[in-house]
């Protein structure tokens, strides 16, 4: 498996090498920040540190250490269900000498309105072909008007698939995760690689320590154009603590992340350090048996709230988001299953 990653990580230096035109994006890869499990999501995805789940990998690789024996099913929507998620991560491959996390996701949007050909721009006149004033010149004026039988919808689909493993060095874990992204917006496409590299330590009792480089390599897509989107990395770190008590089963959870971005700063920003913008998420967790509440603050002041229920061989949780700042983001539901195969073909062998 080490030749394999090494392979991948070769693979993903050179495309990032490429030199056709390309241009900067801040959002190119946002269907991973988007993607998670209701858990993570309920959080905040505040799990640079603290390891909440089998998606908590897509916050930081190195959570790859954590073995997971069921599969995690989770479906999210978005505005009425106009946008669509949905995410499955396998069990912990255990062939290979380093432990393998494998995460696959899509995520669509349907009946995007496609309204480049409703300007019926006849000009002033409102007839075609006469060369008045506004005619052709790409503008609703006056005397003109909208054709709506020539709206047309298109449909964009989003799929990713997310491989790490990790290391143990001394003290730390570290974590490397390999992604590949394919990106179809109406008849066009593109597909891209990345990387995102990640450790975490402790240093006392039931605290954790992570660091996070997301999109290392700068993660590109490549359209069918030609054009090159290149994705700015970020640095993330984060702290996390437990507290338990010994007399009542009831356990404590706080976290919190920061998140740099290292070339340059924006209106959504919760902090400036020099020419870098700096962001803040944080989360809460409540548990007692197999009873969880949760509680986040994401990036881009996302709140959100939670509620799970785990069995050790099964488990279910609920999240829902919304933001703070604009209706316009909208609220998102979101829940997520998760099952040991193992586990349920002994139940049905002892019902047969």
């Amino acid at each position: 498996m080490h030749t394999i990653f090494q392979r991948l990580i070769i693979i993903v230096l050179v495309i990032s090498s490429l030199t056709a035109e390309s241009y900067w994006v801040r959002y190119g890869w946002q269907a991973f920040k988007n993607a998670g499990d209701a858990q993570s999501l309920a959080l905040g995805q505040t799990q640079t540190a603290a390891y909440g789940g089998a998606a908590s990998v897509l916050q930081n690789p190195a959570h790859a250490n954590n073995p997971i024996d069921q599969y995690l099913y989770a479906h999210q929507n978005r505005f009425a269900g106009l946008v669509n998620s949905d995410l499955i991560v396998f069990p912990t491959l255990k062939r290979f000498r380093n432990p393998v996390k494998m995460v696959l996701f899509r995520e669509g949007v349907s009946q995007i309105p496609d309204t480049r050909d409703v300007l019926l721009d006849w000009g002033l006149d409102g007839i075609p072909g006469t060369g008045d004033a506004g005619e052709n010149n790409g503008q609703l004026d006056e005397g003109e008007r909208l054709d709506a039988e020539q709206v047309s919808y298109f449909r964009q689909s989003q799929w990713g698939v997310h491989l790490s493993t990790t290391w143990q060095i001394q003290h730390w874990t570290l974590g490397v995760g390999i992604k590949g992204f394919f990106h179809a917006l109406a008849e066009h496409f593109a597909s891209g690689i990345g990387m995102d590299v990640g450790a975490t330590t402790s240093f006392w009792k039931g605290n954790t320590v992570g660091l996070v480089l997301t999109d290392a390599t700068t993660s590109l897509l490549v359209w069918d154009n030609g054009t090159i989107e290149r994705f700015t990395p970020e640095l993330f770190a984060g702290i996390a603590q437990e507290v338990e008590f010994e007399k009542i089963p009831l356990q404590f959870k706080f976290m919190v992340d920061i998140a740099l971005d290292p070339f340059g700063r924006s209106v959504d920003d919760d902090l400036q350090l020099g020419e870098m913008g700096g962001r803040f998420r944080g989360g809460f967790e409540i548990q007692y048996k197999k009873i969880a509440i949760r509680f986040g603050r994401g990036l881009n002041a996302l709140t959100s709230a939670g509620l799970g229920l785990d069995w050790g061989q099964a488990a279910i949780h609920y999240a829902f988001t919304s933001s703070t700042q604009s209706a316009l983001l909208g609220d998102s539901h979101l829940i997520s299953f998760s099952l040991d195969p193992k586990w349920l073909a002994r139940q049905m062998g002892k019902l047969l």
